[in-house]
């Protein structure tokens, strides 16, 4: 049930199941945070009373459903006592996102939240939280549903339904490992009703293919890229010596896929990659208002760069009116560059040995346009103002523009890549900035020489 269907009858009628307790296990983790969204936007003090009505495990599912500003509201509002209870109850990837997310809102709270957890809890959370954010193991579930080969198909059924009742979340797999708790193969749960319930692993796992796993600390976009091209269900997540470490499953790579496009989205348009629609009005000023500081800075260079050709500018005001079209025309031509790039960068179709085919394509790509639209506005030009000393230079400042644009919006990002620096947020940046710079100056020194 989306929230934007939702009518005031249907919120009063969950509300009132809430109160009464009969709320049901038949709705979905999600359909419970679209109902309290709803609420919290129409009456935030009624949604923290409901939502402490649900159960701990209830309550941390559906915090892990809504917007993380719903989060951070939950979590300043809350006492330590009922975070910690919520932490406890949840998955051990999504208990550490949201321990993390204390963290960062409140370090003090989060440290006494912290002490409140179980000596077991408190250990995976804190090897999880060594991982960074971009590596397998921060996506990582240790929860597993594991059996050693030498047990047989209805061991492996008992130790099962134990898993279960002691809070095991839903299973699409099991792993086999030897009797050390090294990794052999994925088996997907269905397949064992297929088979003899009395044979052990040993006995069946040459007939299952190889299975697909992932070392801790390799790159997300390694997960994402095993997951999608083998379609995956669950992926296991290895130590270094191929130890058995934990899962990580389908669902966690699409939220791992959303996020890196909406930051890539974000990081191309200069917002703040955790930016949602929910933020704070200060909030969001804030974080637009640093990009939007820096592009003033920008500006202000490529002003100076005109600044230089006063009175070029002075004699022929044909240039002024002309001016933008050269910088619109290049920063259009290198975000269109930039945006294929990065984005296949993103999905692991681009490395450093395929550059030079790339660079080739984009050049070839630039200098086409670079003469189609360099003899365009170079017509243009003359039609509008009859002067061919402006229509050459607007002609030769856009066939080198877009072809710069190009090769800046193709090189630069690969290059902040080898650098470790983020491409999709520095890129636009750079390469914006530069071909300002670059259209104004070219334009306004070959109207300049020309003229002479």
């Amino acid at each position: 049930m989306g929230s934007e269907c939702m009518d005031r009858k249907s919120l009063e009628r969950y509300l009132d199941k809430l109160e009464r307790g009969t709320y049901g296990e038949q709705m979905s983790d999600a359909d419970h945070a679209d109902f309290l969204e709803v609420l919290k936007q129409h009456d935030e003090e009624k949604f923290f009373t409901y939502i402490n009505l649900l159960s701990p495990e209830l309550r941390g599912e559906i915090l892990m459903e809504l917007p993380i500003p719903f989060q951070v509201d939950y979590i300043r509002e809350s006492d330590e006592v009922r975070l910690s209870r919520v932490i406890e109850a949840l998955d051990s990837d999504d208990a550490t996102n949201f321990y993390l997310t204390i963290v960062n809102k409140d370090r003090e709270k989060s440290q006494k939240v912290f002490a409140l957890l179980s000596g077991k809890r408190q250990t995976v959370i804190a090897d999880l939280m060594t991982y960074p954010e971009d590596e397998a193991g921060a996506l990582m579930q240790t929860e597993l549903f594991v059996v050693p080969s030498y047990k047989s198909i209805d061991e492996a059924k008992e130790i099962l339904s134990k898993l279960k009742k002691e809070g095991l979340g839903t299973v699409q797999s099991l792993f086999v490992t030897d009797e050390r708790g090294k990794f052999i193969k994925t088996i997907p749960i269905d397949d064992l009703f297929l088979e003899n319930p009395s044979q052990t692993f040993e006995e069946i796992i040459d007939r299952y293919p190889e299975s697909y796993s992932v070392l801790a600390h390799e790159s997300i976009d390694k997960v994402i890229e095993r997951i999608s091209k083998y379609d995956l269900t669950t992926l296991a997540v290895l130590d270094n010596t191929g130890y058995l470490l934990g899962r990580i499953t389908h669902d966690d790579v699409v939220d791992a896929v959303q996020q890196s496009a909406t930051q890539q989205i974000y990081n191309l348009s200069r917002l703040h990659e955790t930016e949602e629609i929910q933020e704070s009005f200060l909030k969001s000023t804030e974080t637009r208002s640093v990009w939007l500081g820096i592009n003033l800075v920008n500006a202000i260079v490529a002003s100076l760069v005109i600044g230089i050709f006063e009175d070029t500018l002075s004699s022929m005001v044909a240039l002024a009116i002309l001016l933008p079209i050269v910088a619109n025309m290049a920063g259009t031509a290198s975000v269109q560059t930039m945006t294929v790039i990065i984005r296949q960068m993103a999905l692991g179709n681009i490395n450093f040995a395929l550059l030079r085919p790339i660079f080739i394509k984009e050049f070839s790509i630039s200098v086409s346009n670079g003469v189609i639209f360099g003899t365009a506005s170079g017509i243009a030009a003359q039609v509008w103002f009859g002067n061919t000393d402006i229509s050459i230079a607007i002609g030769l400042s856009m066939f080198v523009s877009l072809i710069l644009g190009g090769v800046l919006g193709t090189t630069v990002p690969m290059m902040l890549k080898r650098m470790n620096f983020d491409p999709a947020v520095a890129s636009s940046v750079i390469v914006i900035t530069a071909l300002d710079i670059i259209g104004f100056f070219s334009f306004l020194w070959f109207a300049e020489l020309i003229a002479l």
